[in-house]
């Protein structure tokens, strides 16, 4: 039994001299190399961890403890960043001693030779580090936004930074105008200015934060903070006056009306409420306008007063409106509106002058001016914008398109009539070159399909169909007539008379002889309206070859006129041609129209205003202005003289006459689009 009890003895010793071994080994030598665990900022941006603003830290976290000196010989910043080090446990921390340069992108490397404190030295260094420090802190977001309209009474104001900010600094750097009681409340980079008690109604505020404030590591906003916004309106708003305030040269049959904000109710109007002086007999009544929302009780927006008849011309008129008109809840305007205007003198017929559109009466209107820019005066008389129109030859009388519908009146405002029915869209209008005819493009109103051509003898009854023949070269099925939804569009006759040149949107331009009654149509996609030579022997268009081009597109009032773009050009189409020719004016040329000895009046690429003496020869040299050029005309007497409308990135800009010879210009109207120079 002893001897059992001694073995188990010697046993139990040898296994604890051995684990004991086992321990000192594993505890005395550690053989495992050290290695990075992670490379972070100590100050990034709240979004991103690789975007540091400028006073950010760099740290390097180790799977153990190494031995400093290896550690900070291979740890480099580039660009080079001088700065202290310091040690928590296994993690290094590097402060640079100046903050960091802003955009600027650092790259952090490690290389191998890191030992632990056994000894052991790293051999597999991470990758590089690389991270972009912030620019100046900016405001990316606003609620409301700036200069958004009918913001609710209560608040808040909410801004949201790039970056964490100093709220402290912002704080000093904010103004508001007016001032109200407030509260701020932060949350990251969002900053809410709460008001303690509701906005006014109708009011105008900004808000504005100076270039002072920053961000939490000091450094100045990137431009000074500006919102404005107004707060929604106590009642009943006026968006519009007809005609504008303190305007001259009024149609004698102009409407004199009011667009508000919401429609009104029509049992809230009553003759009394509109006062003119002199006094002009007439007619009140509510209109509902296109955008309008449809109403059984015949509510609508726009207050009108129509005249019974003329008013006197070369008089001023003072209107006021009462506070009478109400919304269906009983809002009215604040106040009574009170206008003044002065009618034009009698326009027999629009010839020996300039056309052009302006809004400069409250609502874009044709109007008509001399050659010099004198005796400007007001010819359409309607309520929607026109956006297109169509001048007799003799000057006697003009067709008008809002993009819904054409209107046709007499030069002096009498014979006013609405052609289009509410069933169609009608566009594109053109008189014939003896002033008998007027073509145009139709579609249908619900659906939007193409309708055709048509055309309205001048003075007559309902407008017919122009029926097309089938085209040369086409197969043996007949062509559709205008009721197989065609997408036609811009007619335009030959100054002889003989043809009507067209666009199909399908991809054709047509050309219509019209005495033998034969169709060409040849491929080509039409961005702008087919313009003759003077000759007869051609026209000019703007557009592309490109095919692939969808077949009968629909149309959506208000349809308005064709016009090209940077990828289109100038091309000519012979009247017996088959083939369209690109002219040498360059991609994103457009061209705007002919003189009687054939030269071209176009735009370049750039918008500048250039002539060509050939179709054939492009001009070389500068354009004739600096300035985009939005359309132009030759003068029909001075060949040496064109008048053009300026025009930035689609803005409606000035129209001016332009000497060729010497280059002057001369400022005629400081508003308007689309001026013709009629004989």
């Amino acid at each position: 039994m002893r001897a059992v009890l001694l073995r188990s003895l010697a046993v139990i010793g040898v296994g604890a001299i051995v684990l004991a071994g086992v321990l000192y080994v594993a505890t005395t030598f550690d053989g495992r190399p050290p290695s990075v665990l992670e490379v972070r900022l100590t100050a990034p941006v709240a979004d991103d961890e690789r975007v540091a603003l400028i006073n950010t830290s760099i740290e390097v976290a180790f799977s153990e403890p190494v031995e400093p000196e290896s550690a900070e010989e291979a740890v480099r910043i580039e660009p080079a960043v001088s700065g202290a080090v310091s040690w928590s446990g296994s993690t290094m921390r590097i402060t640079p001693a100046d903050p960091l340069e802003l955009e600027t992108a650092y790259a952090v490397t490690i290389s191998a030779g890191i030992r632990d404190l056994a000894g052991n030295r790293m051999t597999e260094p991470p990758p590089p580090f690389e991270f972009v420090t912030a620019g100046r802190p900016s405001l990316v977001q606003s609620v409301p936004e700036d200069g958004a309209e009918d913001v609710p009474l209560e608040g808040p104001i909410s801004l949201t930074f790039s970056t964490l900010m100093d709220t402290a600094s912002v704080d000093d750097q904010l103004s508001l105008s007016p001032t109200f009681e407030h509260e701020l409340r932060w949350s990251g980079e969002l900053l809410e200015i709460v008001p303690t008690q509701p906005f006014e109604p109708g009011q105008d505020y900004e808000v504005s934060i100076g270039a002072d404030a920053a961000d939490a590591a000091g450094v100045t906003l990137d431009e000074p903070v500006s919102l404005a916004f107004r707060t929604v309106s106590p009642g009943l708003a006026v968006e519009t006056i007809v005609p504008a305030d303190g305007v001259d040269g009024i149609a004698s049959t102009a409407p004199i009306a009011v667009i508000f904000d919401r429609p009104i109710d029509p049992s809230t109007v009553s003759g009394d409420q509109l006062t003119i002086s002199p006094d002009v007999a007439g007619t009140l009544d509510v209109v509902a306008l296109p955008g309008d929302p449809p109403n059984d009780d015949g509510a609508g927006s726009l207050l009108r007063f129509t005249p019974s008849g003329p008013m006197p011309p070369n008089t001023t008129f003072e209107v006021e409106l009462a506070t009478g008109p109400a919304t269906a809840t009983g809002d009215t305007i604040g106040e009574p509106l009170t206008w003044t205007f002065t009618t034009g003198p009698p326009t027999a017929a629009v010839s020996n002058g300039i056309a052009f559109i302006t809004d400069r009466g409250g609502v874009a209107n044709v109007w008509f001016m001399n050659a010099d820019g004198s005796g400007q005066r007001q010819v359409s008389v309607e309520l929607e914008p026109v956006v297109d129109y169509a001048v007799a030859p003799d000057g006697s009388s003009l067709i008008v398109s809002d993009g819904r519908r054409l209107t046709y009146q007499r030069a002096d405002g009498t014979d006013r009539r609405i052609l289009t029915d509410d069933e169609h869209l009608e566009f594109d209008p053109t008189y014939s070159p003896d002033g008998q005819l007027v073509a145009f493009g139709r579609a249908d109103a619900e659906t939007g399909a193409g309708l055709g051509l048509w055309e309205w003898q001048v003075g007559g009854g309902d407008a017919t169909a122009i029926d097309l023949p089938e085209a040369i070269g086409a197969g043996p099925s007949p062509s559709p007539g205008p009721s197989d939804e065609l997408a036609l569009r811009a007619p335009r006759y030959a100054p002889d008379g003989q043809a009507l040149a067209f666009v199909d949107l399908s991809g054709s331009l047509g050309m219509l002889e019209l005495p033998a009654e034969r169709l060409t149509l040849v491929p080509f996609v039409a961005a702008g309206a087919p313009i003759w030579m003077p000759d007869s022997s051609g026209v000019l268009i703007t557009g592309s070859g490109a095919l692939g081009v969808e077949p009968d597109p629909l149309f959506a009032a208000p349809v308005r006129p064709m016009a090209g773009g940077p990828s289109d050009a100038v091309h000519r189409l012979s009247r017996s041609g088959t083939s369209i020719v690109e002219l040498r004016f360059g991609v994103g040329s457009e061209a705007f129209g002919v003189a009687s000895d054939g030269r071209i009046l176009y735009a370049d690429r750039g918008g500048g205003l250039r002539i060509a003496d050939s179709p054939n020869v492009a001009p070389s040299g500068a354009a004739l202005t600096e300035q985009p050029v939005a359309a132009g005309a030759f003068a029909p007497s001075e060949p040496a003289m064109v008048v053009v409308a300026f025009a930035d990135n689609g803005d409606v800009g000035s129209v001016e006459a332009l000497d060729l010879d010497s280059g002057a210009t001369t400022s005629l109207a400081p508003s308007g689009t689309d001026p013709r120079w009629q004989p």
